[in-house]
């Protein structure tokens, strides 16, 4: 199984050329709210004539093709180093990436429903219109979402992909992620995916339907337990700047039954908040994910034998797993959401977030 590529034109998704020499350097990576990147190389071997145009920095995507030519990554060519004899390196950003580079101006919302307020927002001021800018379409999952009251302005210098995380850190945020899609025969097209939740959760009392066994196409899992500074607190406060000895701070979020001591945990989700309301809510969020601690687990498994992607699992599903090895003598046995995922040639590796297991 091989992956192949297609360089793409950033501004319209149309097909430049195929890359059938490409070589990418470790695994391609995609995650949830966050963009990633890869480094790849091209030799001159075989390279099409039309090479420098189809590794245009900012100028061009190069996709990756599953063994049904469906897309399954992108990353926008951001730097291209040619060395005699070595070819040329190139490094990529997921599409994420772009959003880090426009700046949103002066805005005010009352009221908006959290996911249609995303969905203006990438429209305005990420998709080609009014200004330049990606060929990149909005779908709304699941509904509206709940109501927010939001005000930007232009003299913050806020980046889209920076008020995005904001929303996306309070309590209830919205998620999203951008894939890819045929638009035509020679047309690719990126889409962007909001909504309470992305993927789906597994059936009321069932299973769910991708599953990852060892014995079975998985090769290789751990799993990590951690309560460290950046992982694990019982006591939550959510900080913005202020002036002298005045700032905007959350009440205190904590969760008094833990049988630990307290560990303390303050930071400043952004510095533009001053409602303490949004403050709280972040720092609800984090007491939700750090109250326990961390269990990570790490699944990789072969990807022409295991669960496909895109087809038989996506991004933000659950996922279920049944590990039997001499380090989890009651098995390992249970469900996992997957908040991204690592993929090369012919290994698939699921990043998940535990929700429930058993044999720890």
């Amino acid at each position: 199984m091989t992956l192949s590529w297609l360089s793409v034109d950033s501004n319209t998704g149309a097909v430049i050329t195929d890359l059938t020499n490409l070589r990418v350097d470790g695994a391609l990576k995609a995650t949830l709210m966050r963009y990633e990147t890869a480094t790849a190389n091209l030799p001159m071997d075989q390279a099409p004539p039309n090479w420098r145009v189809a590794t245009r920095p900012g100028g061009t995507f190069l996709v990756a093709l599953d063994e049904q030519e469906q897309p399954l990554w992108g990353g926008m060519v951001i730097r291209r180093t040619r060395a005699v004899g070595g070819g040329v390196a190139l490094s990529l950003v997921s599409a994420e990436g772009y959003l880090d580079r426009v700046y949103v101006g002066d805005i005010a919302y009352t009221g908006a429903p959290q996911n249609l307020l995303v969905q203006t927002l990438v429209e305005d001021y990420a998709a080609t219109g009014t200004l330049r800018g990606l060929p990149i379409r909005v779908e709304v999952v699941g509904g509206d979402g709940v109501p927010r009251d939001r005000t930007y302005k232009d003299s913050e210098d806020k980046t889209l992909y920076s008020i995005l995380t904001d929303l996306s850190g309070v309590l209830g945020g919205p998620e999203w992620t951008i894939g890819w899609e045929w638009v035509d025969e020679r047309t690719l097209g990126l889409v962007f995916y909001v909504g309470d939740r992305i993927g789906s959760p597994a059936p009321a009392g069932l299973n769910p339907a991708a599953q990852f066994y060892l014995p079975g196409s998985v090769t290789d899992a751990e799993l990590e337990e951690g309560y460290g500074s950046d992982e694990g607190a019982n006591d939550i406060i959510a900080v913005s700047t202020g002036t002298e000895d005045a700032r905007p701070q959350s009440p205190r979020q904590a969760n008094d039954t833990d049988l630990r001591p307290r560990f303390e945990y303050r930071w400043t989700p952004s510095t533009s908040i001053k409602d303490v309301g949004t403050l709280t809510s972040h720092a609800q969020r984090a007491l939700a994910a750090m109250k326990d601690g961390t269990l990570a687990l790490s699944l990789t498994a072969n990807r022409q034998e295991a669960p496909r992607l895109n087809q038989d699992w996506h991004i933000g599903d659950d996922i279920g797993f049944d590990i039997t090895a001499p380090e989890f003598p009651d098995g390992l046995v249970g469900t996992a959401r997957c908040v991204g995922w690592e993929l090369t040639d012919t290994t698939i590796t699921p990043l998940v977030d535990v929700t429930n297991v058993k044999g720890v």
